[in-house]
């Protein structure tokens, strides 16, 4: 399969020899004034619809009360062993986020006062194994993990293996409808200019568990999840050449 970048650069030295289509003329003989010839600017694309293959998922730990170095020890036990949970799950990659201690105020008597702090710290999950990842949430859950957020997308490796794909029958797609309007409009021979590619993701939107929803029982298990799809297009712009 050709990579994406080794395709535009294929493509490029193809455009220079003229040898997309036996119908194609020489480079050379791009015209210089609108005299020559005339120019049909037209669009074509393919695109798939693709399985996502990874989860990305959002845990947070949060402790409150008035001494604020006790509750940072408390998070950062938690998540100690939260990341030593994780060990045991290696094609799940983990790594720690965002960490806040904040101060708690309440108002009385018309007075804002400070009655303690918030300690919040984030970990993040990212697999193509969906199972394991699971496997693990349910586990970090019932280590006073809160799941916050959860999240599918398509890896880099199945976008671009899709994106060469589809820039591949784009180019085809587009190569077909700029002869053919050439001919429709009585040209005998054409030419590509100034080609375009562009790609295009559309996924799906999974807003975030609300933080009720997320609160789940020490017996928490691992969640249901459903991956759903993405859609991914390569659309393909220029100009054709014709006389």
């Amino acid at each position: 399969m050709v990579a994406l970048p080794r395709l535009r650069r294929l493509l490029a030295v193809l455009l220079v020899w003229g040898l997309l289509t036996p119908g194609l003329v020489r480079a050379a003989d791009f015209p210089r004034n609108p005299a020559d010839g005339f120019t049909v600017q037209l669009s074509a694309w393919a695109e798939e619809e693709v399985n996502n293959d990874l989860l990305t998922a959002t845990l947070a730990v949060e402790r409150s009360g008035p001494d604020s170095a006790r509750l940072a020890a408390t998070v950062a036990g938690i998540m100690q062993r939260a990341l030593g949970e994780a060990e045991r799950y290696p094609a799940v990659k983990v790594r720690t986020a965002a960490y806040a201690t904040q101060p708690v105020y309440e108002r009385r008597e018309g007075v804002s006062q400070r009655t303690g702090w918030l300690v919040r710290q984030q970990l993040i999950l990212e697999s193509t194994d969906i199972e394991a990842a699971a496997a693990l949430i349910g586990r970090l859950q019932a280590m006073d993990l809160q799941l916050t957020g959860m999240g599918f997308t398509v890896s880099d490796q199945r976008r671009e293996a899709s994106r060469a794909k589809l820039t591949a029958a784009a180019i085809d797609a587009w190569r077909t409808r700029a002869e053919a309007a050439v001919k429709r409009l009585g040209g005998r021979s054409w030419l590509p200019h100034e080609l375009q590619v562009k790609d295009d993701s559309y996924q799906p939107v999974r807003p975030l568990l609300a933080r009720g929803e997320a609160a789940l029982s020490a017996e928490a298990v691992a969640p249901a999840i459903e991956a759903g799809s993405s859609k991914i297009r390569v659309t393909v712009s220029g100009t054709a050449w014709g006389r």
